[in-house]
């Protein structure tokens, strides 16, 4: 389901117009290198070392974005590992006064809010300041939650705590 909801913040994103997104899914981003237990942090790697090229392809796409949606399924009511697991490879300085917005989705209805509490208190840690509204799909697993088209309903809770976050 995390690529519906994905899909859905990057199509409002594209329909306000004026934004370039890049998505990085710990599922796919180096085909999976970010859902292997981290050996050594990015920042970690000394002059003359080699650092697997990911690394760098993915902090030159951290250093040079405005900002960052942050989006992951509550687990356990707290933030998924493999995103906590990609995210801490890279340093504050990478995060530091970017505007970021929380995204979560659970099964329950208030799975979601949980995390986005951990959430909160994680991004404020690596430096990058979230927006005070967040986007919580409750329920994102029922077959009624998107359309056909990947959409909520645009009078739907959901949708519009979306456009709140990105406004």
């Amino acid at each position: 389901i995390g690529h519906r909801v994905g899909e859905y913040l990057v199509s409002r994103l594209h329909e306000r117009g004026g934004h370039s997104v890049t998505v990085l899914d710990p599922r796919t981003t180096g085909e999976g290198f970010f859902l292997k237990l981290m050996e050594k942090t990015h920042f970690h790697y000394r002059e003359g070392e080699t650092v697997p090229p990911i690394l760098d392809e993915t902090a030159a796409v951290l250093r040079a974005a405005d900002c960052y949606i942050v989006c992951t399924p509550e687990m356990n009511h707290t933030i998924a590992p493999g995103l906590t697991n990609m995210m801490n490879y890279f340093g504050s300085k990478i995060y530091a006064k970017k505007p970021s917005g929380i995204a979560t989705y659970s099964a329950g209805m208030w799975g979601g809010a949980r995390c986005a509490v951990s959430l909160r208190a994680y991004l404020g840690e690596l430096g990058c300041i979230p927006v005070s509204a967040t986007f919580q799909q409750a329920g994102a697993w029922k077959k009624s939650a998107f359309d056909a088209d990947g959409l909520l309903d645009p009078d739907s809770v959901a949708a519009k705590s979306a456009g709140r976050m990105l406004d």
